[in-house]
């Protein structure tokens, strides 16, 4: 007999959009402020309100993502689970 234990919210088909996605936003290390991406000229901005961060889906995805932005900005850039 083998189970199959089936996550919905982890599933590689549903892209993080099943019952209860995990999100994650990038901050800058030591201040409050989460990364976003601009509406007009999509450049990377920061804002106060994690609503507003841009969010990934998979945990591997932001970690890569902040190891580029800290390369580019020169500082360490963090990665925190939203709620």
């Amino acid at each position: 007999m083998t189970l199959h234990f089936w996550r919905p919210w982890i599933d590689p088909h549903s892209c993080g959009e099943g019952a209860q996605p995990e999100r994650y936003a990038l901050r800058d290390s030591g201040q409050p402020r989460y990364l976003a991406i601009a509406d007009g000229d999509q450049l990377i901005q920061r804002v106060t309100d994690p609503a507003l961060a841009w969010a990934f889906h998979t945990h591997e995805r932001a970690v890569i993502a902040a190891r580029e932005i800290s390369q580019v900005f020169g500082q360490p850039v963090d990665v925190v689970k939203l709620s």
